[in-house]
Protein backbone atom coordinates (compact mmCIF):
# COMPACT_ATOMS: atom_id res chain seq x y z
CA UNK A 1 0.00 0.00 0.00
CA UNK A 2 1.33 3.42 -0.87
CA UNK A 3 2.00 6.21 1.59
CA UNK A 4 -0.76 8.29 0.00
CA UNK A 5 -3.28 5.45 0.35
CA UNK A 6 -2.34 5.01 4.03
CA UNK A 7 -2.87 8.74 4.58
CA UNK A 8 -6.25 8.56 2.87
CA UNK A 9 -7.36 5.63 5.02
CA UNK A 10 -6.26 7.39 8.21
CA UNK A 11 -8.23 10.48 7.25
CA UNK A 12 -11.27 8.41 6.31
CA UNK A 13 -11.18 6.58 9.64
CA UNK A 14 -11.50 9.93 11.42
CA UNK A 15 -14.82 10.69 9.67
CA UNK A 16 -18.25 9.75 11.01
CA UNK A 17 -19.56 6.37 9.84
CA UNK A 18 -22.16 7.87 7.48
CA UNK A 19 -19.51 9.92 5.68
CA UNK A 20 -17.19 6.91 5.48
CA UNK A 21 -19.98 4.87 3.87
CA UNK A 22 -20.85 7.62 1.38
CA UNK A 23 -17.23 7.97 0.29
CA UNK A 24 -16.77 4.20 0.12
CA UNK A 25 -19.78 3.91 -2.20
CA UNK A 26 -18.34 6.58 -4.48
CA UNK A 27 -14.91 4.97 -4.51
CA UNK A 28 -16.37 1.54 -5.28
CA UNK A 29 -18.38 2.99 -8.17
CA UNK A 30 -15.15 4.37 -9.64
CA UNK A 31 -13.43 1.00 -9.26
CA UNK A 32 -16.38 -0.67 -10.96
CA UNK A 33 -15.86 1.52 -13.99
CA UNK A 34 -18.66 4.00 -13.54
CA UNK A 35 -17.85 7.35 -15.08
CA UNK A 36 -17.48 10.08 -12.51
CA UNK A 37 -17.52 13.65 -13.73
CA UNK A 38 -16.10 16.32 -11.49
CA UNK A 39 -17.97 19.57 -11.02
CA UNK A 40 -16.08 22.70 -12.11
CA UNK A 41 -15.39 23.48 -8.45
CA UNK A 42 -13.96 19.99 -7.90
CA UNK A 43 -11.77 20.34 -11.01
CA UNK A 44 -10.32 23.61 -9.71
CA UNK A 45 -9.77 22.18 -6.24
CA UNK A 46 -8.06 19.10 -7.69
CA UNK A 47 -5.79 21.25 -9.85
CA UNK A 48 -4.83 23.44 -6.91
CA UNK A 49 -4.16 20.51 -4.59
CA UNK A 50 -2.00 18.44 -6.94
CA UNK A 51 1.09 20.50 -6.14
CA UNK A 52 1.88 21.09 -9.78
CA UNK A 53 2.22 24.62 -11.10
CA UNK A 54 -0.86 25.53 -13.09
CA UNK A 55 0.64 28.43 -15.03
CA UNK A 56 4.00 30.08 -15.20
CA UNK A 57 4.30 33.71 -14.13
CA UNK A 58 4.66 34.61 -17.81
CA UNK A 59 1.46 32.75 -18.69
CA UNK A 60 -0.43 34.52 -15.93
CA UNK A 61 0.89 37.89 -17.09
CA UNK A 62 -0.08 37.16 -20.71
CA UNK A 63 -3.55 36.06 -19.62
CA UNK A 64 -4.24 39.28 -17.74
CA UNK A 65 -2.69 41.40 -20.48
CA UNK A 66 -5.31 40.06 -22.91
CA UNK A 67 -8.18 41.08 -20.65
CA UNK A 68 -6.82 44.23 -19.06
CA UNK A 69 -5.51 45.85 -22.19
Amino acid sequence: MTKLMRELIERLEALPDAEQDALAREFLSVLEGEVYVLTPEQEVRKALEDGEPNASPQEVEAFFARFCG
